[in-house]
């Protein structure tokens, strides 16, 4: 399938942004406030005689993890997640994404406006200061589109963005140097992205190798609607009255601990909007800042009748983790974080720029409980203990969810196993080996730590061993 607005048919051209990403302003940093950048590199090739487009990016998914990513997409139905150090690759098929692929390519400016020469229909406005309104298929917002002396200017249009609420996006490109302009992307009056552009044709070899299968090994295939989250929530049972509810979005997990007074539950998970497309996207369309959490908080509802959610304790400040809490306020649930975010939280959560929601519907607002230290909801049958951990490489200030009679501790991000390993992963390893040296020093050795990112479950006896692990030895020594 061709790609309208296509200029240079027969040729593989790779257009890259080297720059730096806010993690702070992105409030997926140590403190929720910009200022935290790291280098950060996006990339995007485009082959139209084919229409398939491939983006990798590289840079700090957190503060203690450098991430890579490398998807392609096969209009009109096929996506492909590239795993070249760790073959073999993933496709998706059966799912129609065409505007997702074109969000991507419309990142190159010079694309970007061959594609509106090309499509006129999607002008649904003009003002005599040289601004167009711009309806994009496929995106809820419209878009308005400054180009001078056939360049772009700059694009601004809007996101749902949790702990902010519906605010304005611009992308703002400036052309000291035609060959490499640069690009300011903000979120209201935050920079969360800066970059200088880059363009290059890529050779035969170089086009031709890009699409291959990595290492020549088959791809593993999924279905499309797995693309690129599904909901599928199930619960687990841990122990009685301790429980895991897995799927509120692919690779989001929960724990839900069921009390005499109701439900405690371990984090408010919110959407999570795709900055490097142009115009932004949730990667789960349609759920935004609350709906995530308020499903969740249905699927509670249906799971637990005639129970009522207690509480939410939310584990760090981080968008994905807190930005659901107005469905658990709505719901009528108290809401605890740790104390030097609680300010915060208060004033992100109640911000008048939110969507409208169930909490909006009522009228209410979220009220936070700072934790300081330690806090126990007591309870007959199961107590809870939220404790703080202090400063460690993921975050500031994170909170841990204690079942102390039930002996399991959940946390978020801290302790993510691939397995039941007795050695911290590689990836992670700064956090896990602070981590385990936290549970080693703060909860007792029969207790089983659960996180919300993969399914192993950890003694904490084995944490106590990763101190005997080469790496953790070796971070020690520093």
């Amino acid at each position: 399938m061709q790609l309208a607005g296509c200029t240079n048919a027969g040729n593989a051209v790779e257009f890259c942004l080297d720059g730096e990403f806010d993690l702070g302003a992105r409030y997926q940093g140590m403190h929720p406030a910009p200022g935290e950048r790291y280098p950060t590199r996006f990339c995007y090739v485009t082959d139209d005689t084919s229409g398939r487009i491939q983006f990798s990016g590289s840079g700090q998914s957190n503060p203690d993890m450098q991430g890579e990513f490398v998807v392609s997409y096969f209009v009109p139905d096929t996506v492909r997640i590239v795993n070249r150090e760790a073959p073999p690759d993933i496709e998706f098929t059966g799912k129609r994404i065409i505007y997702e692929a074109l969000r991507h390519r419309r990142v190159d400016p010079k694309l970007f406006v061959a594609e509106l020469e090309a499509h006129p229909e999607w002008i649904v406005g003009e003002s005599d200061d040289g601004w167009r309104t711009v309806n994009y298929p496929g995106s809820p917002f419209e878009s308005r589109v400054r180009v001078e002396a056939g360049k772009l200017s700059e694009v601004r249009t809007q996101a749902d963005v949790p702990l902010r609420g519906r605010v304005p996006v611009v992308w703002r490109w400036l052309w000291p140097d035609t060959g490499a302009p640069e690009v300011r992307v903000l979120i209201e009056d935050d920079v969360v992205f800066a970059a200088q552009a880059s363009w290059r044709e890529l050779s035969a070899r170089e086009a031709r190798d890009l699409w291959r299968l990595s290492d020549g090994r088959e791809a593993v295939t999924l279905d499309g609607d797995r693309w690129p989250a599904k909901i599928d929530m199930q619960m687990q049972t841990i122990v009685d009255g301790v429980y895991l509810v897995t799927g509120v979005r692919t690779g989001f997990a929960h724990m839900v601990l069921e009390t005499a007074g109701g439900l405690v539950v371990a984090d408010a998970p919110a959407g999570w909007v795709e900055l490097q497309q142009l115009p932004p996207a949730d990667l789960v369309p349609g759920y935004g800042i609350s709906r995530l959490s308020e499903n969740f908080v249905d699927f509670l509802e249906a799971s637990f009748p005639g129970t009522p959610i207690r509480a939410v304790a939310i584990t760090h400040a981080h968008d994905d983790h807190a930005g659901g809490a107005r469905a658990f306020a709505a719901a009528g649930a108290d809401v605890y974080a740790p104390e030097h975010v609680a300010a915060f939280l208060s004033d992100a959560l109640n911000r008048t720029t939110m969507p409208e929601d169930r909490l909006t519907r009522q009228g209410g607002k979220v009220t936070i409980t700072p934790v300081h230290d330690r806090l126990t909801l007591d309870d007959q049958n199961n107590t809870i203990e939220l404790m703080v951990l202090s400063h460690g490489p993921h975050v500031f200030a994170a909170l841990g969810v204690w079942a102390r009679d039930a002996g399991v501790f959940f946390q978020s991000d801290l302790h993510v196993p691939n397995s039941d390993a007795e050695t911290p992963r590689d990836d992670r390893v700064a956090t896990e080996c602070w981590f385990a040296a936290w549970a080693v020093a703060h909860l007792t050795p029969d207790t089983i730590v659960i996180n919300s990112h993969s399914r192993p479950q950890t003694p904490v006896a084995r944490l106590a061993r990763y101190s005997d692990s080469e790496s953790c030895r070796a971070l020690a020594i520093k």
